[in-house]
């Protein structure tokens, strides 16, 4: 279930299955109508997370503007 704009993310990350940029990550948002956002807003919430929650958020920076899934990089 898709809760927040985070949800959203994680479900797009999944089904994709390698980094998006969060200029991308916005349009599938809006286009499969997950969630009213934009590309500032999807940055933010991820970075937000990932500084917050550290090695303990669902999601990696892996670019200067890509995100991916941190279950991707565990090994």
């Amino acid at each position: 279930m898709i809760h927040t704009l985070l949800d959203a993310c994680e479900f797009i990350l999944n089904d994709q299955g390698e980094a998006q940029s969060s200029f991308w990550l916005a349009s599938q948002i809006m286009e499969m109508k997950l969630w009213r956002t934009d590309e500032a807003k999807v940055r933010d919430a991820l970075n937000k997370d990932i500084h917050k929650y550290g090695e303990a958020s669902l999601f990696i920076k892996v670019a200067d503007d890509e995100f991916a899934l941190r279950s991707w990089t565990v090994a």
